[in-house]
């Protein structure tokens, strides 16, 4: 008996020591099966020399981020409940949400559409330094000019878009009849008139390409697909989905556009070299929506609208209602992942309209940024859901949160055990 007391005398002291040692090895345990430490060394590797403010180094960037996230996600069996698990996987979430990478494509960013070669008198002659602008339109219609400036303009009938040496564009907007119905004086793109002018070089005879409600041609006005000098093409009709999706690429001025039809009414987005744009008329009597906006007369303040609804704003007419509520339309357009001036049009498009398609003409708008503009970081901040995050959401351009080593996770471990065994010391030692 006495030698039982003796025992258990001596051995109580170690509990506190084997305990400590069952959680470090139990720690260890469930590292070793959770492998999600790869997938973040193969993400950190792969990336290392990519630059997420470049557009290519962007889509590859993406690319790799979305393999390293599901990398991560087929480990969650083994790494269930594994601290470094769920802060690698919240680290992806953020990284996806800082980079806006849900609408970075995986396609390449867009170059020649064909590997041909052209001659010397068509080849484009701008140099390394060259700079590229993108001009966007959609929607109700909400406009991103070359220079970076958003607007939402009423321009009902037709509009030019572009008119330079090389190219013109006119839109034709119409009365929304849904937003009619409620009082609002929004309008929609229906047509879009194409011209590619054939003077220069005889690189391309011109070319009239005219979209319109419910058909976007597969061809040009002419029944062709492409043109330039003795078989080389040098202006290209690129058909990405019939009916929805065409894109026209003018090789000799590196020029893309693409044009779109979502529900009833059509969208526009271009990239084009500003030395091209220049050779348009910009003084004071040229009109080009692209390049100086839309006249001050045809501008909606859509920020004042989206502060004040019409129940307490007379900035789109008196005495009109909503055909949605402003917090329906937020919590639409937030589920398609629209940021920024995006986001903003897409919830005035739903409040003056509730018509669910421009939700995807401003998601569509966006992706057309992020594989055509030179700086897609540059965009305004978000207005409407400032007042609307609660402390338990997250912000759309939230900085990524770190994830921690494995190590440091298990000294953690060991810390809490230290703890709870030192609040219990006396339980032990007794």
């Amino acid at each position: 008996m006495g030698t039982g007391r003796t025992l258990g005398s001596a051995v109580r002291p170690l509990y506190p020591v084997i305990l400590l040692l069952v959680v470090a090895v139990l720690v260890q345990r469930v590292h070793a099966d959770c492998r999600v430490t790869k997938c973040n060394s193969e993400f950190v590797a792969s990336t290392r020399d990519l630059n997420p403010e470049n557009l290519r180094d962007l889509v590859l960037y993406c690319r790799a981020l979305r393999q390293a996230r599901q990398c991560a996600r087929r480990t969650a069996r083994q790494c269930r409940g594994d601290l470094h698990y769920h802060s690698t996987i919240r680290g992806f979430d953020d990284l996806m949400q800082t980079h806006n990478c849900t609408h970075v494509s995986d396609e390449p960013v867009p170059t020649r559409p064909t590997q041909e070669h052209l001659p010397q008198m068509c080849a484009y002659r701008g140099g390394t330094n060259t700079v590229y602008r993108h001009c966007g339109l959609f929607g109700d219609p909400h406009l991103r000019t070359f220079y970076d400036k958003f607007q939402t303009c009423k321009v009902d009938r037709a509009w030019p878009l572009i008119d330079n040496a090389y190219l013109a564009v006119q839109v034709t907007n119409v009365p929304v009849a849904v937003a009619a119905s409620h009082g609002f004086t929004a309008t929609a793109t229906t047509k879009l008139t194409v011209i590619v002018k054939g003077e220069v070089a005889e690189c391309a005879r011109e070319k009239v390409y005219q979209a319109q409600q419910n058909n976007l041609p597969d061809a040009f006005a002419d029944g062709t697909r492409s043109g330039g000098p003795n078989g080389i093409r040098s202006l290209v009709l690129d058909v990405r989905v019939p009916g929805h999706h065409v894109e026209i690429h003018i090789r000799y001025i590196n020029t893309t556009i693409v044009l779109r039809q979502i529900g009833n009414y059509l969208t526009f987005a271009i990239r084009m070299p500003e030395d091209v744009i220049n050779t348009g008329n910009v003084d004071e009597d040229g009109l080009q929506l692209c390049v100086k906006g839309c006249p001050l007369s045809e501008r909606i303040d859509y920020v004042e609208f989206l502060k004040n609804p019409p129940q307490s704003s007379n900035t789109v007419v008196h005495r009109s209602e909503v055909a949605m509520p402003k917090e329906m339309a937020i919590a639409k357009c937030m589920q398609s992942n629209v940021t920024d001036f995006y986001l903003d049009s897409c919830v005035f498009d739903l409040m003056t309209t509730g018509d669910a398609n421009f939700t995807l003409a401003a998601k569509s708008a966006l992706e057309d940024v992020y594989r055509l503009h030179p700086n897609p970081g540059r965009t305004q901040p978000n207005r409407t859901i400032e007042s609307h995050l609660t402390a338990s959401q997250t912000p759309v351009n939230s900085a990524p949160s770190r994830t921690l080593p494995r190590r440091t996770l298990s000294l953690y471990m060991l810390l809490i055990s230290c703890i709870i065994l030192l609040t219990n010391w006396s339980y032990f030692v007794t």
